[in-house]
């Protein structure tokens, strides 16, 4: 095989002129980026010989193709990999690495691009690229930025900076004082970031770098905007779409005309505003960008605010809080799902360990059992001494097994010690993902429609006879989140730390009178008739917190899902050492396939006739805690007839004591529907 230094030598002499030209010669500003990568291809196409040549020219051209065709990016950069892994060309590998990493980037996977980065940065170091080196610690300074993490970035920024400028990289130089901005803009310090931001200006003026200045002037824009400089921002913001559109950078175009639309509201020009949402919008429909629709909605509805049309201003704020809600969802399940990738990696490592100990204690089990044959031949070669050498080796392998059974005993209980963690890993993963999922899902929606709705009233944007056509869906939305809440902290403590039942005596009737008011208030919401039958004195032995939650969450959930106008009867029935209370209602009633759900760990649930929300924690969380206190619960339902839940509790001692030994329904009624 040939060497580095034969192979390079082979490549042909006019493809090492052309990339002598396209690496080291700056592109004129007139000509467009796309005529950049046109001729890198046509460069590639003829060269098809797998060498170091190849390995550049596709890194050239992946990085090129970063803010035009992420997709295209990837698949150059993994190609250019496999052939510098085939070749050990470590440098090639090295900036296909950085590419795949930029690739990430564009998808949005920022924990995938730090770890690429990461391995990238450390080939350099072993090269001793110094300005390899100053580009990552760039990149990496540039993913804290992106993950809200302005202050680490500015670490590795500042680093980047000292190692460019020992190389005099006046165009690197610019980039990273213009990362160096970007911290500081996240941070809010407006004048620090400005005072680095011009300074990455007038390096990239002086270089004639357009695509370098449109970054450079969109920050610009933002942060003069931010000071209350209108026009001046007005100003950066068109220059930066100019270059953007110079440098075929379609994300940066769709950016720029979502920064204009914003000037230009704040200057009052609703027209230009306007004209300017409608091309950012054409723009993103081709690719598809999440967070840009976002950001288009938010405007949309500050735009419409302007105009006074406030009704449409706050359903576009509503899409935009939905799509908010949906981004920070995908984010979280990208999290998720890597935090779960690195996490079967160590398994796997971990499983590797082991094996790789017991492989080892095979080995020394053979080698044992060599010696023992060598040993045993040799007495049969010396009768003279065969019964005492023999009786050496029995000893000698008697103690031998005994260690060898006792290693096996370690290893099979430090198995069984791992699987239990595995066990325990799990179960905690599935508490913090439904944690996750009711918080970023059912938790966050009432609350954004709240802020949506205070931010209307708080600039005046929303009267208050407006406002207070809102206020009984509002109540009801946070009485159900309250409850939702509830419900999943009692849950999540039963699951992570456990729950400690205190029983004792105490009254059931008196437990469900103190509940029922609120109860009653959310009934009548929804014209429903809500009763119950109790007697006033019935004394059980169990935990009263817990059957607080047991009736709140029966009687919340037969309001839920009973339609207006219906009926809610709450009876019992007294057995002798035992009291079985019932919740029925005249409901929607629960489909015979769905009924196997109800109290399972599937957390099964639906909205109700008015769209009310849950969790799915709450019936699970009510079987649990009447089993704990030594009871039962069950139900029976039919489609649109309605659903009755039952459960037992013991009968304390002296209410056993005054019960005859026959069942007994009493008729004491209580009317809380006025």
């Amino acid at each position: 095989m040939k060497t580095y230094l034969q192979r390079r030598k082979s490549a042909p002499y006019t493809i090492l002129i052309l990339m002598l030209a396209l690496f080291f010669t700056k592109p004129a500003a007139c000509f467009a980026q796309s005529k950049v990568t046109d001729s890198l291809t046509k460069v590639l196409a003829a060269h098809p010989l797998k060498d170091t040549t190849r390995v550049n020219i596709l890194n050239q051209l992946s990085r090129y193709l970063f803010t035009q065709a992420p997709s295209l990016t990837e698949t150059y950069a993994k190609e250019a990999f496999h052939i510098s892994d085939s070749l050990r060309y470590l440098p090639g590998k090295m900036w296909a690495t950085r590419n795949l990493a930029l690739a990430e980037n564009a998808k949005g996977n920022l924990e995938k691009q730090a770890d690429l980065t990461l391995e990238a940065l450390k080939w350099a170091e072993a090269l001793n690229d110094l300005k390899a080196t100053g580009i990552l610690n760039a990149d990496l300074g540039n993913i804290f930025i992106e993950q809200q993490q302005p202050r680490q970035g500015l670490i590795y920024q500042k680093k980047a900076l000292a190692i460019k400028q020992q190389g005099h990289d006046q165009a690197e130089i610019g980039k990273t004082l213009n990362g160096i901005g970007t911290s500081y803009m996240v941070l809010k310090d407006w004048d620090s970031a400005l005072h680095f931001l011009y300074a990455s200006e007038r390096i990239k003026l002086a270089l004639n770098d357009h695509r370098g200045l449109a970054y450079a002037y969109e920050n610009i824009g933002t942060v003069l905007m931010a000071k209350g400089n209108y026009k001046d921002a007005l100003r950066y913001h068109t220059m930066a779409s100019q270059y953007y559109k110079e440098s075929d950078n379609v994300q940066g175009v769709i950016k720029s005309y979502l920064n204009l639309a914003q000037t230009n509201i704040l200057l009052k020009d609703l027209t230009a505003a306007e004209e300017d949402l409608a091309n950012a919008q054409l723009l993103n429909k081709n690719i598809q960008n999440a967070r840009n629709e976002m950001i288009y909605y938010k405007f949309r509805a500050m735009l419409d605010s302007a105009r006074g049309n406030y009704a449409q201003a706050l359903e576009n704020y509503k899409e935009f809080q939905a799509l908010n809600e949906d981004y920070f969802s995908t984010e979280k399940s990208k999290f998720i799902a890597n935090s779960k990738e690195k996490y079967e990696s160590e398994k796997k490592q971990h499983e590797n360990e082991l094996l790789k100990k017991e492989q080892l204690l095979h080995l020394s089990t053979i080698r044992q059992q060599k010696i023992f044959v060598i040993l045993c031949t040799g007495l049969f070669l010396a009768l003279a001494t065969i019964t005492v050498m023999l009786y050496r080796v029995f000893k000698r392998q008697r103690d031998l097994y005994g260690q060898l059974n006792s290693r096996n005993r370690r290893v099979q209980q430090q198995n069984q010690i791992i699987m239990d963690q595995n066990a325990a890993l799990e179960s905690g993963n599935q508490v913090k993902d439904k944690i996750f999922s009711v918080i970023s899902h059912d938790l966050r929606a009432p609350l954004g429609i709240l802020e949506g709705l205070l931010f209307l009233l708080r600039d005046e944007k929303m009267s208050q006879e407006q406002f207070n056509m809102f206020v009984d869906d509002l109540w009801r939305d946070m009485k159900n989140t309250s409850s939702m809440m509830d419900n999943l902290l009692q849950w999540a403590n039963s699951q992570m730390k456990g729950i400690r039942v205190m029983p004792d005596d105490f009254n059931i009737t008196a437990l469900l009178d103190s509940e029922f008011e609120l109860l009653q208030t959310l009934a009548r919401q929804k014209n429903i008739q809500l009763n119950h039958f109790l007697p006033q004195v019935i004394h059980v032995y169990a935990d009263k917190d817990m059957i607080r939650m047991v009736l709140r969450n029966l009687i919340s959930n037969a309001i839920k899902f009973t339609p207006r106008n219906g009926s809610i009867i709450v009876d019992y029935k007294l057995l002798p050492d035992k009291v079985e209370v019932m919740v029925k209602d005249n409901g929607i009633g629960i489909p015979a396939e769905d009924q196997s759900k109800v109290f399972s760990n599937i957390y099964y649930s639906t909205t109700g006739t008015q769209n009310e929300k849950g969790c799915g924690l709450g019936l699970p969380l009510s079987k649990d805690f009447i089993q704990r206190n030594n009871g039962q619960i069950w139900f029976h339902s039919n489609m649109d007839r309605g659903t009755s839940f039952h459960f037992t509790l013991p009968l304390s001692e002296e209410e056993e004591e005054h019960t005859p030994g026959m069942t007994i329904i009493l008729q004491a009624t209580r009317d809380y529907s006025h």
